[in-house]
């Protein structure tokens, strides 16, 4: 049975139980890898009603990790110990083993514009998932500087359309931003 409700929703909720700090620690703290046993929050207020009970009864550890990726979509504060924790995680999270964490912690750097991350993304140019070249692509467009234009420029002849197209708009982005 599909979730109901929005992510942001979710999110929104569990802000107003545990507090944006320490959504955003736990999230920062589940993406770097912690046991979603051994964190203090409702995994259905990261992955929707019933995710929860998903995770315990299919047994997928990648999920809470993606899910809080996600989760700074709609937490997140400058400067903060949370937030430099979740800064770090965002990092880490371009290396797991999952493609679903690549790319959902590609797309956050991109939206929150971690610019930490600008290294660790550019292997993501070559992975094995377009999906995850593509948000590679994107997020470079959003926090890369000169020295990544050629990798992304590189990505124009990529294979599947999505991702060459992606590197086009990042081009686009990165000579706006760059002043170009």
């Amino acid at each position: 049975m599909a979730a109901r409700g929005h992510p942001r929703d979710w999110v929104a909720q569990a802000c107003a139980r545990y507090g944006e700090e320490t959504v955003l620690g736990l999230c920062a703290a589940l993406l770097g890898g912690r046991d979603p046993d051994d964190v203090e929050i409702d995994l259905d207020l990261l992955g929707g009603p019933g995710g929860a009970r998903l995770v315990r009864e299919s047994d997928v550890r990648w999920l809470p990790r993606s899910w809080a990726a996600r989760a700074m979509r709609y937490v997140w504060c400058e400067g903060c110990e949370a937030g430099l924790a979740a800064q770090r995680a965002l990092v880490a999270g371009l290396h797991d083993a999952h493609w679903r964490v690549r790319e959902t912690s590609a797309a956050v750097v991109a939206v929150r514009e971690v610019g930490a991350a600008a290294e660790a993304l550019l292997p993501l140019l070559g992975d094995d998932v377009p999906r995850v070249r593509a948000a590679a692509a994107r997020a470079i467009g959003a926090v890369g500087e000169h020295e990544h234009l050629g990798p992304v420029h590189d990505a124009l002849d990529d294979p599947d359309a999505a991702v060459a197209e992606a590197a086009r708009r990042a081009l686009a982005r990165l000579s706006e931003r760059l002043d170009l």
